[in-house]
């Protein structure tokens, strides 16, 4: 599998680091780690990722979810939301923006791995 160009978006920074250093683990890069919505537009732009790990509770004006539909009406990049908000109205709301899949922290390597390894535009580079 061709590595990815991953975003993180995540307000914790002990799992934004963790989650870096899992990607790195699996042969991915780390395009961007932000921790805000506004921040996250901005990274989105600048280094093009091919994925993006998306927290729903985010600091700052803009929430998770906000961020995503904003991304998604730019770009087709895949969001996965990685959160520990797995209750239905969350799931239902997070649906609006159209993610690629929704994963309970704490994230997991081999599920990420497995996750990464159903992108088909990263295998078809």
């Amino acid at each position: 599998m061709t590595s990815a160009r991953v975003m993180i978006v995540e307000d914790e920074a002990i799992t934004a680091m963790a989650t870096g250093a899992m990607l790195k683990r699996l042969g991915h890069v780390v395009a961007a780690s932000v921790s805000t919505g506004e921040a996250a537009l901005e990274a989105f732009f600048r280094h093009a990722p091919d994925l993006v790990l998306m927290d729903i509770r985010l600091d700052g004006d803009m929430d998770g979810i906000e961020t995503a539909c904003r991304m998604r009406r730019e770009s087709n990049v895949p969001v996965v939301f990685v959160t520990a908000y797995v209750d239905e109205r969350t799931r239902r709301l997070a649906a609006e923006a159209g993610p690629l899949a929704f994963v309970a922290k704490p994230l997991d390597e081999y599920d990420l791995d497995a996750l990464l390894g159903q992108l088909p535009e990263i295998q078809a580079r």
